[in-house]
């Protein structure tokens, strides 16, 4: 008999506690968020602004599309300055501590071997 008053209190309890509502956002907090001061063409056309100027984001990628710029620098350029940065040890793989950054004469050296490499391109072009 206890077992009976038990069982039916247990499911009289759990029906009662299923028919609370969900009160996730009592205050309405989520509804305020949705709020626009804006039209749907006034969005539309932002869309569309953002999409012509390339600030939207590629698929697949987290954030706007990089703006491309030119290098300035010849191949043969970059080969010299990362061989001179390579014979100064500054890309040395130090694990967890990271590259070594260069002194400011370090980097004079590095920037002088690639002008060294379009002086002489200059030289042959002669």
């Amino acid at each position: 008999m206890k077992r009976i008053i038990i069982l039916s209190l247990v499911l009289t309890s759990t029906a009662v506690l299923a028919e609370i509502p969900n009160d996730v956002d009592p205050f309405g907090f989520e509804k305020e968020a949705f709020i626009s001061s804006k039209s749907r063409a006034e969005v539309q056309a932002d869309l569309k602004l953002a999409q012509a100027t390339g600030q939207m984001p590629v698929f697949g990628e987290i954030g706007v599309r990089p703006i491309p710029s030119p290098s300035v620098k010849t191949r043969a350029q970059v080969v010299a300055e990362t061989r001179e940065a390579a014979r100064l040890g500054l890309l040395v793989n130090r694990g967890e501590l990271g590259p070594r950054i260069a002194t400011p004469e370090e980097e004079r050296q590095i920037e002088l071997a690639g002008l060294r490499v379009v002086e002489q391109q200059q030289a042959t072009a002669k």
